[in-house]
């Protein structure tokens, strides 16, 4: 009977036991011995929580077949001394997570986040905007789920700490078990990793409360240049009155007066309120103006088929576009995207699609740790341009139409699976290493960057593993305004 009284006592404390253990590397021994289990943080491992990835071996098809072709599992290119496939097709996408007032319980067995690469991100090199696509689907459809793949922050037991100044590897999923025939698979090397539980701290200290989910269709990430991510404001209200209202700067999204209009919009209610009126409003340059509670708001689509929002709140107002079963806003400081999810904004770096980023206001707050795991998949068939290092151990390649830079090992007994390590690639190069040095793999991007590997496809570079870094760069001067 006491037995039973205590297995009662442990099964009532599990919520309890499994934060803490997530948070001080482990459970107590105690525990662990009355549990009989060897794996500290394993009480409740095959126990599914919400936002978890099904467990079947289907693609990526983000939600409930809204995806359309984007849902079906491509690869990547194929490179030497890659291994045998064995037919298993990723994770299905995972369902919209808006909150549930606390963390949402670990998935122990840390199944990897599939993003599936096989179309750019929309607006990417002015390539996939929504009046371009071949398939005739309502991207302003607020009905739409988009696709979502959580992040499951466990602790490693050992070492809490990373030493800045030098890489230190992490965990690497087995690649070849999401890889099929016409499927390539890759790691994507996160470029700002956090130690195991850090992150999760950081972010609690800001209010956030369930795990942040990556966005498993690349097609469906924001990209636009910026040219084609502002437009021409109203000057006059649904009166017909000059606006003499404050735009919202983009240092503070995260006021009141932004999240408490957002957390109401995006509510269900809301979304079928949306859907209604949009049906009526198709002519693009047009502004549709709607009274709200307390608030006026406008609806008006661009040339390239984007669906924008701007809400008019007392002597404020902000913009946002509604995409693929998302809300956005841009950063012009930053020249980024952000969606809307669980009431903060996330930005997934479209350079470097398996890293996230959580705004707060002044800053970007990395949330990958260091433990996650994240595969990339595009089609096998894709057009690519190799460079190979000096010594022939190493080849970099670069697809034609993504720029997506992909790391092999050439030898003829590969080390490692290949690596994903980063788009919109210009140029492509290797150090010397007839001085005895070790090899260094030099990426220049599109926006003016340069991204730096070992030969092993790790990221070097200032913060790559300082805990209290939270920018990739000091952030620049932004524009005035009105306050």
């Amino acid at each position: 009977m006491k037995r039973i009284h205590l297995w009662i006592m442990v099964f009532l404390l599990i919520p309890a036991l499994n934060a803490w253990a997530d948070d001080n590397g482990g459970l107590p021994p105690a525990v662990r011995a009355a549990l009989g289990s060897g794996r500290p943080n394993d009480l409740i491992s095959n126990a599914p929580f919400q936002g978890a990835p099904a467990q079947n071996d289907q693609g990526n098809h983000g939600q409930q077949g809204n995806q359309g072709s984007n849902g079906q599992n491509q690869g990547m290119p194929s490179g030497h001394g890659q291994g045998p496939n064995n037919g298993n097709q990723g994770n299905h996408g995972q369902p919209v997570s808006r909150g549930n007032g606390g963390w949402n319980a670990p998935n122990h067995s840390n199944r990897p986040v599939v993003i599936q690469m096989g179309h750019g991100a929309s607006g990417g090199h002015n390539r996939n905007f929504p009046s371009q696509q071949s398939e005739q689907r309502n991207f302003g459809d607020h009905n739409q789920q988009p696709s979502y793949g959580n992040l499951r922050w466990n602790n490693i037991q050992g070492n809490r700490g990373f030493n800045s100044n030098a890489i230190r590897p992490y965990p690497r999923p087995d690649v070849q078990s999401f890889s099929q025939p016409g499927v390539r698979t890759a790691v994507a090397v996160h470029h700002h990793p956090y130690t195991p539980g850090y992150v999760r701290k950081k972010l609690q200290n800001m209010g956030v409360t369930s795990e942040p989910g990556l966005i498993t269709l690349r097609s469906q990430i924001i990209h636009t240049d910026r040219d084609h991510s502002i437009i021409r404001y109203p000057q006059v209200g649904p009166d017909h009155v000059g606006i003499r209202g404050r735009l919202v700067s983009p240092r503070h999204f995260n006021d009141d007066v932004v999240r408490n209009n957002m957390l109401m919009v995006d509510s269900p209610e809301w979304r079928a309120r949306l859907n209604q009126t949009d049906r009526m409003e198709r002519e693009r340059g047009h502004y549709y103006w709607h009274n709200g509670e307390d608030f006026n708001y406008c609806h008006y689509i661009d040339d390239s088929g984007y669906h924008w929002y701007g809400w008019y709140v007392g002597d404020q107002y902000y913009w946002t576009r509604y995409f693929s079963g998302r809300w956005w806003t841009y950063d012009t400081d930053y020249d980024r995207w952000c969606f809307w999810n669980n009431g903060f904004w996330w930005w997934q770096d479209p350079y470097h699609v398996g890293d996230l980023y959580c705004y707060n206001n002044a800053t970007y707050i990395p949330c990958n740790s260091a433990n996650d795991q994240i595969v990339v998949a595009a089609p096998s068939t894709m057009n690519t341009q190799d460079y190979f290092s000096p010594d022939s151990t190493r080849m970099v390649k670069v697809v034609s139409e993504t720029q997506d830079a992909f790391l092999y090992d050439d030898s003829p007994q590969p080390s490692f699976a290949p690596v994903y390590l980063a788009s919109g690639v210009q140029n492509v190069q290797f150090s010397d290493t007839s001085n005895g040095r070790p090899l260094e793999i030099i990426l220049k991007l599109n926006d003016g960057s340069f991204d730096m590997f070992d030969d092993q496809g790790n990221a070097y570079g200032p913060g790559a593993y300082d805990q209290d870094q939270e920018n990739s760069g000091n952030p620049p001067t932004p524009p005035a305004y009105d306050e």
